[in-house]
């Protein structure tokens, strides 16, 4: 990746909004971004917590825009990148929480991030998507555009489900587990990492198989070509069982559901700068050759 001059003129903010400092730091950004010329767009929620001449609805963002800021988390972000679909505007995310994988700008580092931006240091990282649809009888019911993950799971009820699997219409297996993920590389740190999956560079062209809680052991995730169509059957009566887009949207499914997952012609760029590299965000977040703190005995006390 080279470094890329971005412009600063016109900037969409979404936040999360009920994060405890957010209205100090939305007031702060908007400031700084109106003493530079720039127009700051807020999106509507945010609307009630800082004053604004422009916002616009997530659903509808506006047009011609440089860029997104991003204020949340990576849930905060991901529901951006599924709005933004098919028009790859670049997403700044800068972190709110306390594990970001995606937004990982602090806040402290904000301002010093957007200056390195408008002198030219920015990278664009794109990442791919997923586009997956439920089809129940023949119909179509759903499509989405999903960054990190497409995830079967049953309900409350302690029950099994049974999956078939099948890749570019060969068969592959009938999985009995608690449930499925088919997930990029940028979602193989999320829900398929606690469920045994690999780690996955962000750029690969890939897709992870990865079943949850197996009821055979041999049943191990699978890394695939981001060229095949993975087709997802629900089988026989397993009582609640949920198809989820990256842990947000959630639809209710049926015996005999397909879901059909496939490389998304669209990604997302992420803006970066170059000492913000994956493996430090991977050293930080997942505390790699970390000491462990030590830890002072209390002894109890003489007699």
């Amino acid at each position: 990746m080279k470094p890329k001059r971005i412009k600063i003129n016109r900037v969409a903010i979404v936040a999360k909004h009920h994060a405890k400092e957010i209205t100090s730091v939305l007031s702060t950004l908007v400031e700084w971004l109106e003493a530079r010329g720039a127009k700051p767009y807020l999106e509507s929620a945010l609307v009630s917590l800082v004053r604004t001449k422009e916002s616009f609805s997530l659903s509808k963002p506006p047009s011609n825009i440089d860029f997104f800021i991003v204020l949340g988390g990576d849930g905060t972000l991901l529901s951006v990148a599924r709005a933004i679909g098919s028009r790859q505007i670049p997403i700044l995310g800068v972190n709110l929480g306390s594990l970001g994988f995606l937004t990982d700008v602090a806040v402290k580092e904000l301002y010093s991030t957007l200056e390195a931006i408008s002198e030219g240091e920015a990278l664009i990282d794109s990442r791919m998507m997923l586009n997956a649809e439920l089809v129940r009888k023949g119909k179509t019911l759903l499509r989405d555009t999903i960054l990190n993950d497409v995830v079967i799971t049953k309900g409350a009820i302690a029950r099994i489900i049974e999956v078939v699997i099948d890749v570019d219409h060969q068969f592959v297996a009938v999985i009995r587990a608690d449930g499925v993920i088919v997930s990029t590389p940028t979602g193989s740190t999320a829900y398929s990492l606690a469920a045994g999956g690999p780690i996955l560079y962000p750029t690969l062209d890939a897709m992870i198989l990865t079943p949850i809680c197996p009821h055979t052991l041999t049943y191990r995730p699978v890394v695939l070509s981001d060229h095949v169509t993975i087709e997802l059957t629900l089988r026989g009566d397993s009582g609640e069982v949920f198809l989820t887009f990256d842990g947000q949207a959630s639809e209710p499914l049926e015996p005999g559901d397909v879901i059909r997952v496939r490389k998304s012609p669209y990604g997302v760029k992420l803006l970066t700068l170059p000492d913000q590299n994956y493996f430090k965000v991977l050293r930080h977040k997942l505390r790699w050759a970390e000491r462990p703190r030590s830890r002072r005995r209390t002894l109890p006390p003489t007699p």
